[in-house]
């Protein structure tokens, strides 16, 4: 059937570090590559010229989150030749940092087949018109020598071919295995004679192993363990493997990391940068003064209206982050896995939290020099003098309003602690009817609250709770007044001879800027004297 999605590797050809694009050929033209699939080994080839009605494509990180767009792409000789730019996000600068550095090198290419034709003698199928859906960024495909990645489907062609009885081949993963038992339970009772006969493919089989497993098999001295973390080891030492080098990743790999990403509203709240690859300092640019103006030219020949940027050059130190924890050798060998992996996980969680608390106290010290930088010629903060009043707060609004307009930023949301979450969803009108209710169930609301995500929204503007913030207040933010550099989590472990223990430890490096801080705007009870 066409509307199945299938998946191609391909080189990466370079990255722009101005301008935060990738280039690279997505679709080889006249590679005849090898493919193993359901319908058993054949050759696969792209005409010149295949992709078609592709204008939409998005870049994917490893086909499952979106970290971009593609803004142009051309047919070359050598194939269709994609440029994409990169988000700013998250996963956007962890995968550009990747791609910056040479880590990753692979495109993965997911396509829905339109027309194709098969050599009735060899079944060699060519792909000669086919719809781009998205394109990936990959560390590495799964078959050596095969511009492919792990993830196959099965093949659609617009003509029948002959079909070989064919053994499902070590390219499947374990999650394949598990949703499709019972089906290959049925299908292999009629055919255990003809499966023992048949000879297994050299393709190394992805291990989808815990951390915890893995970290076990180490201490054990499984060989074949330890000879995948030493080719995993080598492939980070030595130049990063092209497409023709790749092996499956180990599933493990990147779970830490993974972790790190899920705890806490606080980071999603604010920009994310991407941590250059040397320098114990980060400079940024900080805005001082903007007096650029735009008005209208009164008469022919008049100056225009004169005006600057003024950017202040400040550095932020770049800090590491790290903790550690040890295990007998007993312990590691000999107890269940879960123990290994609850460790592995309470040192990626901690690490999190980590990270959340620098964040929080950055955020504190901003607001704290916020307040003493604001005065009544030039105001950084709102004041909402009785918390529990509403046409207090909805003139704090209008004032952050005002304030937001002039930087030429949104105002994104008021983000409060625990305390002033709950005077909010208190307010109430004369008679005693709630302002703001959950789900906005009340007959005479302005907001809701949301109770399960803690937060809510008063007369239009998000309200985000901190539950762990430590002094009361809120303050209105836009997500530029602070950058975050954060590298990602790397584990390490060794092993001590001399009393059988090993230990484990993980480690981070960040860096926080502050780079429109105009952009956080506190509440507070009094207006400056002066």
């Amino acid at each position: 059937m066409t509307d199945q999605l299938h998946h191609r590797s391909a080189h990466v050809r370079a990255v722009d570090q101005e301008a935060r694009t990738v280039t690279g050929i997505a679709v080889p033209w006249d590679e005849p590559t090898t493919i193993r699939d359901w319908d058993g080994e054949y050759t696969e080839q792209f005409a010149r010229g295949s992709v078609r009605d592709s204008d939409d494509s998005l870049l994917y990180w490893r086909h499952t989150e979106p970290i971009g767009r593609i803004i142009s792409h051309r047919d070359t000789d050598a194939g269709w030749e994609i440029t994409a730019a990169i988000s700013s996000t998250p996963r956007g600068d962890e995968a550009y940092t990747l791609l910056r550095d040479g880590v990753i090198r692979s495109f993965s290419v997911g396509f829905r087949p339109v027309r194709s034709s098969v050599d009735e003698e060899t079944g060699a199928v060519t792909r000669e018109e086919v719809t781009v859906a998205e394109v990936s960024v990959v560390p590495m495909p799964a078959y050596r020598g095969a511009d492919v990645t792990d993830v196959r489907h099965q093949s659609t062609t617009t003509t029948p071919r002959p079909q070989e009885a064919a053994p499902m081949t070590d390219v499947l993963t374990r999650a394949d295995l598990n949703e499709l038992r019972t089906e290959f339970e049925d299908l292999t009772r009629g055919i255990g004679t003809r499966l023992d006969g048949l000879q297994r493919d050299e393709e190394p089989a992805v291990d989808t192993r815990s951390a915890g497993e893995v970290l076990q098999a180490l201490n054990r001295g499984d060989e074949a363990t330890v000879a995948a973390y030493d080719q995993l080891m080598q492939h980070r030492a030595d130049e990063p493997a092209v497409l023709k080098d790749g092996a499956p990743r180990p599933a493990w790999v990147g779970d830490l990391t993974r972790i790190i990403g899920d705890s806490s509203i606080l980071p999603g709240l604010f920009s994310t940068g991407t941590l250059p690859a040397e320098g114990n300092t980060l400079e940024y640019g900080q805005l001082k003064t903007n007096t650029v103006q735009v008005t209208e030219q009164a008469n022919e020949g008049d100056a225009l209206a004169f005006g600057k940027v003024s950017i202040e050059t400040k550095s932020a130190q770049v800090k590491t982050y790290g903790g550690y924890t040890t295990l007998s050798r007993q312990a590691v060998e000999r107890s269940s896995i879960a123990l290994l992996n609850h460790h592995l996980n309470a040192l990626a969680l901690e690490a999190a939290k980590r990270r959340n608390v620098s964040l929080r106290a950055y955020l504190a010290k901003l607001r704290a020099d916020q307040v003493t930088a604001d005065t009544l010629a030039a105001r950084k903060t709102v004041t909402v003098a009785a918390a529990d009043t509403y046409l207090d707060w909805v003139g704090a609004i209008v004032d952050a309003a005002g304030i937001y307009e002039d930087l030429a930023l949104p105002l994104d949301g008021l983000l409060a602690d625990k305390g002033t979450f709950k005077s909010l969803a208190q307010l109430h009108d004369s008679a005693g009817r709630p302002l703001m209710t959950v789900y906005g169930t009340g007959s005479n609301a302005v907001g809701e609250v949301n109770v399960k995500n803690i937060d809510g929204n008063l007369a239009g503007v998000t309200v985000k709770v901190d539950p762990k913030q430590a002094t009361e207040g809120a303050s209105f933010f836009n997500k530029n007044a602070v950058r975050q550099y954060n590298s990602p989590l790397v584990s390490l472990t060794d092993g001590n001879v001399v009393n059988l223990t090993n230990a484990y430890s993980v480690y981070f490096y960040a860096a926080l800027a502050a780079e429109v801080p105009d952009a956080l705007v506190p509440v507070v009870t009094a207006d400056p004297t002066e």
